[in-house]
């Protein structure tokens, strides 16, 4: 039987983690360890934390420095081979693991394994993710990670799980990035590992949430991910059209905060051969439109309708 180290970083996350913890604690699978690093936080997370009694569950205390810190610690201190990732606010479904377990057995040469999920985009709309692959309802290795990412991408944090041994070929997570760190790991493991996918659902990630960093983050620190590996995608034109779409993600975030120095550094970087229509369209759209259609989307959500520029 596969035995999981479970890693959750810790950041002023004390309206979640109980859930989290509760869903980890809840698996079919009992065979794991949980390993949380309190990265300073001032909210009292790790008092609720303190709460839980069960010895699977270790709480490690480090200043202030970061997701990346974080897992890279917990990581350091695992007993465990396999290393199942989930951040303080999402959740498991209680087949989390056991689907993991199954996937690592049907496909013994796979060194990152990752689950199905869903992402609940407003309180009562959940968004199942699109893959760019031939049999998305298919349990598979993956061939081309970047190819089949291009819609939504087929690994998502909270949802996968990976060796030790491929987790530090790699190099880890980036401490340099602020915010898409887990994009970059992603890459890095794209370019080197070989991955398996099981199309059962098995966590939910909340996407409005407290503290979200992805939301505090600045545009421009964005580009560290996004530019990580420029040397590698001119030799790797599916990894060179997958960072296009993520230029183009941040060009609009970018226009619509009137950032005009940074979109059009961005679009100087596009090819826009790897945008479809709806894309090229939205680039020419001006911010004050682009934003009435970003209200507007929220609002069709309300009525269970979701619309995107990715497919």
């Amino acid at each position: 039987m596969i035995q999981f180290s479970v890693v959750i970083p810790l950041y002023n996350k004390a309206n979640y983690i109980q859930n989290c913890l509760e869903s980890v604690l809840k698996q079919t699978h009992k065979e794991f360890e949980v390993i949380l690093v309190n990265d300073g936080s001032t909210d009292g997370s790790e008092t609720v934390v303190e709460r839980f009694q069960d010895s699977r569950i270790r709480l490690v205390h480090q200043e202030n420095k970061g997701a990346s810190a974080a897992r890279n610690k917990a990581i350091s201190l695992a007993k465990h081979e396999w290393i199942a990732l989930i951040d303080a606010d999402d959740y498991w479904y209680p087949n989390h693991l056991e689907e993991l377990q199954n996937t690592i057995e049907q496909f013994p040469k796979a060194d990152v394994v990752c689950n199905n999920y869903e992402i609940l985009l407003e309180k009562d709309y959940v968004k199942h993710p699109t893959f760019s692959i031939e049999y998305p309802l298919k349990a598979q290795y993956i061939e081309d990670y970047f190819k089949g990412s291009l819609i939504d991408p087929i690994a998502w944090t909270s949802a996968l799980s990976f060796t030790s041994s491929i987790f530090k070929k790699v190099g880890e997570f980036d401490t340099n990035i602020k915010s898409g760190q887990d994009i970059d790991l992603m890459v890095k493991f794209g370019l080197a590992a070989t991955i398996a996918f099981n199309p059962k659902v098995t966590m939910r990630y909340h996407r409005k949430t407290e503290n979200n960093l992805s939301d505090e983050t600045g545009l421009r620190e964005k580009l560290n991910y996004i530019d990580n590996h420029r040397s590698e995608e001119k030799k790797n034109p599916p990894l060179h059209q997958y960072m296009d779409i993520n230029r183009f993600s941040l060009a609009i975030q970018a226009k619509m905060a009137q950032d005009n120095t940074l979109f059009k550094e961005l679009v100087g970087r596009l090819d826009l051969h790897h945008l479809n229509s709806k894309q090229k369209l939205l680039l020419k759209t001006p911010a004050n439109v682009l934003r009435g259609l970003k209200s507007l989307q929220s609002k069709l959500i309300q009525f269970n309708l979701y619309k995107s520029p990715y497919k």
